[in-house]
């Protein structure tokens, strides 16, 4: 088929559905699929989640049988949309429908599916429900075009991406084909061929001790900050007990003096008069953990303050001082783990979670991006060399382990897979004009758990903001709309005769 013909077929399909794509969108963002967490203990956050995942899934079912594709789901862990006979090699196509915690500060409902200027707001429209409605129409283009086959295509339907869980995938590989390679649309465009790999690191101080504080004074009582270690915290709440009788000034005045010295801070100061109990609230930015940069971590401000405040003892100073110095070293300097690679790029730290309480102790979980060269077990030992030096200079009873499972950085060699990778450049830029250039990223994909596994979008960096894991995350209708385009071209590239 011509460049030109095709391109005109899909452009045409894709016109005559245009309302059902960005309704799809909307639709399936309403479904508040948020996997694990800080919380994940909770019974009724579980029972919500399995809900929302349950009503995702038929919803997708129900979307899949109108266009006549195949559906297979798997204990609403994981679910397959399948284009193409059952004997036939395919490409896959691994998305998945769970979703971060919304955070704070939308102006649009994050569960609301709403479409307003030009674009649909929602947590999920750009990480990573979009990509599901995208594959899932391109696979509807790709079987009205009705050409003979030479690959299949199969969507591949996770719910547990966020967590590093995988388990879903672990369901996956148990009771499915392998594909013959994958495209995993969770990044950026054009063409990613390397990851960074992911750990979850808990480092954990034992602080027993008086928790009565000072004669008079307030005390440290506890702190908390962040609800996933793959997202920069926008908020940390750090608690000082007190008799009602207690005058906050001194406190008060000593948080002015702190924010006054660090511009980027900001923090909000309250009282309970009924318990004289002090909250400090302060906020950051969120942002993805992979770029720590990215965001402004709230959990930092918080232990910084501690490092410097006269109602914090000691031992909790030092501490905190250790954690701060950990955690605003985004390089992992202070870990004993910098290192860079030229295409992966450099290892990154975000001290994602943060619980403390006072004469207990003091449990953070850092999200490391280890970069290519630095495995992650060599990781882990010098984590754990820096975290015994501080204990053994300190006194302290501290230990550092994994918390999730560990992956390391992938790269998957465009030399050795022309026809996919020219297939993707193609389509790129048939629908926007730009050559398509190859790149490394610092998130971690379901491409590490694919053989030959490259992403491919959905968010164009040129033309949109990146806002996963970020408040306001929207995609245009534009953008959702050329997305569907480019995939069915990759599609038929790739699973049709020439």
């Amino acid at each position: 088929m011509i460049k030109n013909d095709l391109k005109n077929q899909i452009e045409a399909f894709v016109a005559q559905h245009s309302e059902s794509i960005t309704g799809g969108l909307s639709s399936i963002l309403k479904f508040p699929t948020i996997s694990g967490g800080a919380t994940s203990a909770d019974a009724g956050e579980t029972d919500n989640y399995a809900r929302a995942v349950e009503n995702c899934m038929n919803f997708l079912h129900e979307e899949a049988e109108k266009m006549g594709l195949s559906w297979r789901n798997h204990a609403n862990r994981v679910a397959v949309i399948q284009f193409g006979p059952d004997d036939m090699p395919f490409v896959g196509l691994p998305v998945h429908i769970d979703v971060v915690p919304p955070g704070d500060g939308w102006t649009h409902d994050p569960f609301g599916g709403v479409v307003e200027n030009g674009a649909i707001w929602g947590r999920g429209s750009q990480d990573n429900k979009c990509a599901v409605i995208q594959m899932l129409w391109a696979l509807a283009t790709l079987k009205a075009i009705n050409k003979p086959l030479v690959r299949g295509a199969r969507i591949i339907a996770g719910t547990s991406e966020e967590t590093g869980d995988w388990s879903d995938l672990d369901l996956y590989h148990n009771a499915e084909p392998q594909p013959e390679m994958s495209i995993v649309p969770d990044a950026l465009f054009p063409i990613i061929v390397g990851e960074k790999g992911v750990m979850n690191v808990r480092v954990v101080a034992e602080l027993p001790g008086d928790t009565g504080g000072f004669a008079g004074e307030y005390r440290f009582a506890r702190a908390s900050a962040g609800e996933r270690a793959n997202i920069v915290p926008c908020n940390a709440q750090l608690c000082f007990a007190g008799a009602p009788s207690l005058d906050p000034a001194p406190l008060e005045n000593e948080l002015k003096r702190f924010l006054d010295r660090n511009a980027g801070a900001s923090a909000l100061f309250s009282r309970n008069p009924d318990n004289g109990e002090v909250i400090i609230t302060f906020a950051g930015k969120n942002a993805h953990g992979s770029m720590p940069e990215a965001g402004h971590n709230a959990a930092l401000d918080l232990l910084l303050f501690m490092t410097q405040s006269g109602f914090v003892s000691d031992d909790e100073a030092d501490v905190a001082q250790f954690l701060y110095d950990c955690g605003n070293d985004f390089s992992g300097d202070r870990l004993g783990i910098a290192s860079t690679h030229p295409f992966i790029g450099p290892t990154t730290v975000n001290l994602g979670i943060l619980k403390w309480r006072a004469g207990e102790q003091a449990d953070v979980i850092f999200n490391i991006r280890n970069t290519m060269g630095l495995a992650y077990d060599d990781a882990l030992r010098h984590i754990n060399d820096a975290v015994e030096e501080f204990s053994d200079e300190t006194g302290f009873d501290m230990t550092a382990r994994s918390e999730s499972k560990m992956y390391n950085a992938i790269y998957t060699d465009p030399q050795e897979h022309t026809e996919f990778i020219d297939a993707l450049k193609e389509a790129w830029s048939a629908f926007t004009g730009r050559e398509a250039a190859l790149a490394a990223i610092g998130s971690t994909t379901y491409a590490k758990a694919f053989p030959d596994a490259v992403n491919f979008g959905p968010l164009d960096p040129e033309e949109a903001p990146e806002l996963a894991h970020m408040a306001n995350e929207h995609v245009t209708i534009d953008h959702h709309l050329r997305n569907v385009k480019i995939y069915a071209y990759a599609l038929t590239k790739l699973c049709t005769q020439s």
